[in-house]
């Protein structure tokens, strides 16, 4: 006798194998909806608070100058992960806040994948202010732009802005840097360079690094003879790391005798890191401080403001202390804004060599 089991058409194995996939898709669409409704709620429910942010305009008589690198803006195309809180997707509502809250007057930028979207989103967070604006045509092989934006009614620039192709050692994949000669409206206020970087990444890009700030120094020496003027903003982001099998202190201090050559002193960091990451270790949701943005001057030092130069937003609400952000605890800023924090830091708005003393 013949046994009679249950056979199944082509077809149906067909619809039911079309059915499980779209019940896998209608489940993954459902959690990434719920995901970035949590990401929104818990950069909401903690915020911005006003200690995340310098404290109010800058003070009478000075100018202040910010750096940040804004992580891949305005999104980073690696693959998230939920468990660890990560939400590279940038806020706009948390960005506008903090551009609205530094207070800056110049403001020196990197990694702008879409410098268009940027200046609008900036207009957004400022209508009543207009700025000036330039950036790098090249943004090394992963598009990140270099730029400096500046508020039109403190300053104005000064010829054309340069784009440093020497930065870039003849390696396509490395970003140039960019120089904007700027000059105080005021009468006697001063008048600046400004160049802004995004060096090689990495404790193997240590030697990069060092032929990379060789070119700078060359470039910035050469500058400062052909203009006569020795004020100089270098600032952005070094990715100083240290070198394979040294510390960061000893990346410093090569950077600070290459630079010194040509008449740049470093700023201390008064809040001792400006940076966040994953740390060597496997990825628990324990985020380890660094200090990758650095700013030097030349020419600047009689004109110093007094205000020191500070790291702001998970730098400052965590103290440099080690971060931990995951689900349900995810931080404010450095997922769904930038793992880097804005750095800013004051002059004086005034030209000593143009300052007349009256005769007693």
């Amino acid at each position: 006798m013949a046994r009679h089991g249950h056979t199944r058409s082509p077809g149906r194995i067909l619809g039911r194998a079309i059915f499980l996939a779209l019940l896998a898709l209608t489940v993954w669409f459902g959690r990434t909806l719920l995901r970035e409704r949590t990401d929104r709620h818990a950069s909401r429910a903690q915020g911005i608070t006003r200690e995340d942010l310098p404290p109010g305009p800058p003070a009478p008589g000075n100018l202040r100058i910010a750096t940040w690198n804004i992580r891949n803006f305005p999104t980073d195309e690696r693959p998230q992960a939920p468990d660890l809180g990560f939400s590279r997707r940038t806020n706009r509502e948390d960005l506008e806040a903090v551009l609205a809250g530094l207070g800056f007057d110049v403001l020196g930028v990197e990694e702008i994948r879409r410098p268009d979207r940027f200046l609008r989103l900036l207009h957004d967070a400022l209508p009543s202010t207009k700025f000036g604006r330039a950036f790098t045509r090249s943004g090394g092989r992963w598009g990140q732009h270099v730029g400096v934006v500046w508020r039109r009614d403190r300053l104005r620039m000064v010829g054309r802005p340069a784009e440093i192709r020497s930065v870039t050692l003849g390696n396509p994949d490395l970003r140039p840097a960019l120089a904007v000669r700027l000059r105080s409206v005021r009468e006697d206020g001063i008048d600046l360079l400004v160049v802004q970087v995004h060096l090689r990444a990495t404790r193997k890009g240590f030697d990069v690094r060092c032929r990379q700030a060789r070119e700078l120094a060359r470039w910035i020496r050469r500058e400062i003879a052909r203009s006569g003027d020795t004020d100089v903003v270098l600032q952005g982001d070094f990715n100083t790391t240290g070198p394979e099998g040294g510390d960061l202190a000893a990346e410093l201090r090569k950077l600070d005798r290459i630079l010194g050559a040509a008449g740049l002193r470093r700023l201390p960091n008064a809040t001792g890191c400006s940076e966040y990451w994953e740390g060597p270790g496997e990825r628990d949701g324990i985020q380890i401080p660094s200090l990758l943005d650095q700013v030097y001057l030349s020419g600047l030092e009689e004109r110093d403001g007094s205000v020191p130069l500070t790291s702001w937003l998970h730098c400052a609400r965590y103290d440099c202390r080690p971060l931990v952000s995951i689900q349900g605890h995810e931080d404010a800023t450095f997922w769904d804004v930038s793992d880097h924090c804005p750095l800013t830091f004051e002059v004086r708005d005034r030209d000593m060599d143009r300052v007349t003393v009256p005769c007693e």
